[in-house]
Formats: structure tokens, sequence, C-alpha cells
């Protein structure tokens, strides 16, 4: 593994034409990217920008919700520095769970020229939370409290609020502990699907195509997982067509606890917009209170248009022992959908994992509060309510509703006690 290095930008834009050291090392990163992120172009790092190196840079800058102008700028410089770090990371290191309450604060705040035990712990416990928050970056756990350090406390901070300072006093040490307790585990194993693949594109819109958008964020949703502990399997980590069938089959060989399938929608119409989560037709109230909350996450990450829950009779759902959902992230057909993909793709990915390891750590159990209903053709609220001897206004409530409007196959919950 390669140490992090963070190149300072050269002062001057590369762009067409552009040759030398600094030109081979971004497509030597570029490269680097492309392994993960296979919408990404291989490169030859011959130190010369030329239409291949320029059509890496913008599609990158795509990937990435930047400008698209195929020039490596001071921005586009570091967003792939950025990229590539958390590439070349090591995993955090294992850690058994702390007790309850965590470890208690050592009496003497940390900051730069700390060292010993705590600081180390105190760098095991950040380097787990960045494999979930991109934004606090990877350290070295060696219980030496330096600049990098500093930075990932001053992230972590701000993250949530605290006065960034960059020092743990008994304040962030609770912090960190809390949240740190707050991602973990038990050993549960998910399998992912990123729809689509090989000769197989998934929905179009000009050169983009879903399995690409589905393999990159399903690749992203990993990492986070795995930064969580969780045993993370996909039943496909590169372009490769894989029939529905095998995909099924994978999750039920390897004994998945969740399946989730990643998907965006597309449309004959370019005006279609908006989010939806599928689960099997009949699906039982464990899956869909898993759904439920995956699905929430994501709308509060930022959409356009919450579609809602629906049911759906889908080869991979139905044939899948696990709990599973099918998840339609935004259409492709649509230009407003997919300007959200690019700028929320951090948002969406931590959004899926945290939904995912949450149900996990906390399952669901059947409640005779509510049951599940799923929308027909011509229902109303008010004739739901009135069918089911409850009210519009204690359905709306139950379900979070802000609109009137029902989807066919959308599932709402319904008060049993009505």
């Amino acid at each position: 593994m390669e140490n992090l290095t963070n190149p300072p930008f050269p002062g001057t834009s590369l762009r067409v034409g552009s040759r030398g050291e600094n030109v081979r090392l971004m497509q030597q990163y570029l490269n680097a990217l492309a392994v993960a992120y296979p919408v990404l172009p291989t490169l030859v790092a011959d130190g010369v920008f030329g239409p291949r190196t320029q059509g890496a840079v913008l599609a990158f800058q795509r990937l990435f919700g930047l400008r698209a102008d195929g020039i490596i700028g001071p921005i586009t410089w570091a967003a792939i520095v950025e990229r590539y770090n958390l590439l070349q990371a090591p995993p955090p290191p294992p850690l058994p769970p702390p007790p309850p309450t965590g470890p208690a604060f050592p009496g003497a705040s940390l900051r730069v020229g700390s060292r010993g035990e705590n600081v180390r712990l105190m760098q095991q416990y950040l380097n787990a939370l960045a494999g979930v928050f991109p934004s606090i970056p990877t350290l070295v756990a060696d219980g030496i409290f330096g600049p990098r350090t500093q930075s990932a406390v001053v992230a972590f901070q701000r993250l949530f609020g605290l006065t960034p300072d960059g020092i743990i006093g008994p304040i962030t040490w609770a912090a960190i502990v809390t949240q740190y307790n707050n991602i973990q585990a038990p050993h549960f194993k998910v399998v992912l699907d990123p729809g689509h693949g090989g000769t197989d594109s998934g929905a179009v819109n000009g050169a983009r195509l879903e399995k690409n958008d589905n393999l990159n964020l399903a690749l992203e949703v990993r990492r986070r997982l795995q930064g969580q502990g969780l045993d993370v399997l996909m039943t496909r980590t590169m372009d490769v067509f894989v029939p529905l069938a095998e995909r099924s089959a994978f999750a039920n060989q390897n004994g998945a606890d969740i399946f989730v399938s990643l998907h965006r929608n597309s449309s004959t119409s370019a005006a279609a917009n908006g989010v939806e989560t599928f689960v099997q037709n009949g699906a039982g109230f464990v899956p869909v209170s898993y759904a439920q909350d995956v699905h929430g996450r994501i709308v509060a990450a930022g959409v356009q248009n919450n579609r809602g829950l629906r049911q759906g009779d889908f080869s991979v759902l139905r044939n899948t022992a696990a709990p599973g959902m099918l998840i339609e992230l935004g259409f492709i057909s649509n230009a407003e959908d997919n300007r959200l993909f690019d700028q929320n793709f951090d948002a969406y990915a931590s959004a899926i994992a945290l939904g995912i390891a949450e149900v996990l750590k906390n399952p669901p159990t059947p409640s005779a509060a509510y049951f599940n209903y799923s929308v027909q053709s011509g229902d109303t609220l008010s004739q739901i309510a009135s069918r089911f001897g409850t009210t519009v206004n204690a359905i709306a409530t139950l379900n979070g509703l802000t609109s009137t409007v029902l989807f066919v196959g959308q599932i709402l919950k319904i008060p049993s006690g009505a």
C-alpha cells in the first residue's frame, strides 16, 4: 500500500497540450481511481495531456459533481488527490467493541504533542468513523498526536457541531466514543447488487450508462460498510454481465443477511423524476421495515421527488432468501436527477450504508400497532381510511406523508387498533 500523498497544485492548470511530471502524476492517480470507478478510462502515463487524458478528467469531474471542463485546475487537482488518498488509505484497524459507556476521559486533554495509548485509541476510533464519514481523514494509529491527527479531530468537530479547536477535551472525547459506538454492528453479511453490467448497459442517457452509476455507487457503499466492520459481498465488482438468477443464487449461497440491489430509473418522458425503493410483492413486515429505514435516509440526503416505498415483482428479490430491497436512485433520463446523483453521491452512499447498518444492528420486530397495505389502482387516502376504520390524519402521521398523492404499489402503514 502506498503512503498517502498530498502533492501541491503546481500553480498552472493542466489541459490539452500540457506536458511533464505533473501530467504524468495525474495520469497515474486517474489510473488508480479507474480500478475502483470503471467509468474512468485508463491512460498511458506518458506525461502528455492529450484527448484521452482530457476524457478521463471530464469523466472524473462528472462523476464527482465538478464543473466538466476537462481541465485540471486547483479544484479538480485537489479532488483527484483526495479521492486517490481515500482509495489508498488502509482499512481501519479492527477494535473490540468498547463498554456501553465507552472508555472514560483520561483527565487531561489530548492535543498536538500528546503521545500514548489514549492518543492511539482515539486515532483508531477516528479511523473507524472515517470509513463512514469521508470528510474525516484516515490516520496511522501510532499514538502520536501530530498535525494529521489534529486535522481529523477538527473535521470530526465540524461534522458534529463542536468547537473546531483540534483538541480532544472531555466533550470531544465523549462525542467520538458515542459516534464510534453508533456505527458498530454485530457480524453481519451484506450483499450489494449493482444492477446491469457488461453487455447490459441498463438505462442510457447519452454517454451516461446506468450500469456505471450502479457500480460506482455500490463500490462507495461497500467502502463505508466495511468501515463499520460488516462483511460485504458484491454480485459484480467490474463491468461484467451477471444473469439475474446468478445474483440471487450468489446471495443465497453466501448466507446474506440483507440484499440491496442498486439501480437508476428511466422514462420516455424527460420530466419523470424521483427516488423509489421496492420490496417483493407480499413481503412480510421485516423486509418492508428494512427498506423503510434505508429509503428514508436517502430521501433525507436530498432528492427531487420522493416516489415512496413500493412493492414490485423483481427476480432478484423474489428469488433471494434474505430481506431485500431494490433502490431506484433517480431517473437517468432526467437532468436534475442526474445532477443530484453527482452532487449528492457521497451523501447517498452514506445514507444507504448507515441505513443498512442500523437495521442490522437493531432489526425491527413485528408490532400489533399497524399492518402494511399496498396501494391499489384508484385508491385515495380517504377511501383507504374508510375501508380500514381509521382516519386520513392517522395514516398520514404514521407514514410521515406530506402529500395526498399515492402511487400504485406504494406501501402504507395502517393503524391496526382502529
